[in-house]
């Protein structure tokens, strides 16, 4: 951008000053043949420098236009542009520059609009960071505070062996709710910095979604949840850590969002060109607005923090997909379920 705007404004000051320079010769030498044609300057003429004066006077008007046009087209939106940065340096990312019509120079059009790319980017990453700080610490305030309290209560001698077994109990689940959050958060951080060094190799792709939901056996069983799975036979190449922990989260939130006696529905097509899996719940749904930002890092729809989670599981899951080329996406209506179709293709050894 800076290579191609810089030369081209140059080119418009130099185009700008030649037009000048010829506009001025060309008036001067008009003026020279008319005076020396009528002899204007002979001293026996009345106003006899007039001619001078004339001359003075057209090239303070050549040259104030020339002044307006270069100020209100060029000069302006760049000082606009340089208050602005100053505002945006201080802090504030809600700032949009507007170029109006009398101002319409293709290049300050293009770096109006490059400005304004950049604020709305920026603004985005603060709002992310203001959001990561809120929940992480909010995150690690919970379960900490939780261990906190129970092991004052294990400094009562009086306490029973059911009781202090409780308490025991509670203190694991809140160091694994840590370990989980911290485990997303550095799992997220190698996708987006060595991603593109992830190991690729064949393995059994409907092996390793009926070993997710063994593990998850008790959470479905806990819920009386029926199963419905069509997994053919399918060697993939891919990434089977990660990919592992995708159907991990979408399996989890399947089961956390299900009603009871309902079923989850599993299915994996071996089409030409990829893999087609869609998992699918009868449970709470989600609207459309909440549907739209799942995806988002820390985003959690449920405010009261109700339900278990950090806002991290779907972020991750959408990073591995597409760091395997593939895509994620969800239909879902409210209190009738949700359903996440990805699509992982083949060509990856190739590609």
């Amino acid at each position: 951008m800076r290579k191609k705007l810089f030369p081209q404004l140059w080119m418009y000051f130099v185009a700008i000053t030649f037009l000048l320079m010829v506009v001025v010769l060309s008036v001067f030498v008009c003026l020279l043949f008319i005076i020396n044609h009528f002899q204007l300057l002979a001293p026996e003429r009345e106003n006899h420098l007039f001619p001078f004066y004339f001359i003075i006077f057209l090239s303070l008007v050549i040259g104030a236009a020339l002044s307006i046009f270069v100020g209100r087209r060029i000069l302006q939106p760049i000082g606009d542009l340089r208050q602005a940065m100053s505002k945006v340096a201080k802090g504030d990312f809600t700032l949009q520059l507007q170029l109006g019509e009398e101002k319409q120079m293709e290049d300050v059009a293009e770096l109006y609009h490059d400005f304004n790319v950049m604020v709305n980017e920026l603004n985005s990453i603060e709002t992310l960071r203001n959001d990561f700080v809120s929940t992480v610490s909010h995150e690690f305030k919970t379960p900490l505070a939780t261990i906190k309290g129970y092991v004052q209560l294990l400094q009562n001698n009086s306490l029973s062996e059911a009781e202090r077994q409780s308490y025991l109990e509670r203190m694991l689940d809140g160091t694994q709710q840590l370990t989980h959050l911290t485990d997303n958060i550095l799992k997220l951080s190698k996708l987006e910095n060595q991603g593109i060094g992830l190991d690729f190799q064949y393995f059994r792709l409907d092996e390793q979604i009926r070993e997710v939901i063994l593990f998850l056996q008790p959470k479905w069983e806990q819920l009386d949840l029926t199963l419905d799975l069509t997994l053919p036979r399918t060697d993939y190449y891919g990434n089977e850590e990660f990919l592992y922990q995708v159907w991990l989260n979408l399996m989890d939130n399947a089961i956390k969002y299900s009603q009871k006696n309902s079923c989850i529905r599993v299915q994996l097509i071996n089409e030409t060109h990829g893999q087609l899996i869609t998992i699918s719940d009868e449970g709470i749904g989600m609207t459309e607005k909440v549907a739209d930002r799942i995806f988002d890092k820390f985003y959690q729809s449920d405010t009261s923090r109700k339900t278990s989670g950090n806002g991290l599981g779907l972020a991750l899951a959408k990073q591995i997909v597409e760091l395997h080329h593939g895509t994620i996406k969800v239909n879902s209506i409210p209190d009738q379920g949700s359903s996440f179709k990805l699509f992982l293709p083949n060509d990856l050894e190739n590609s």
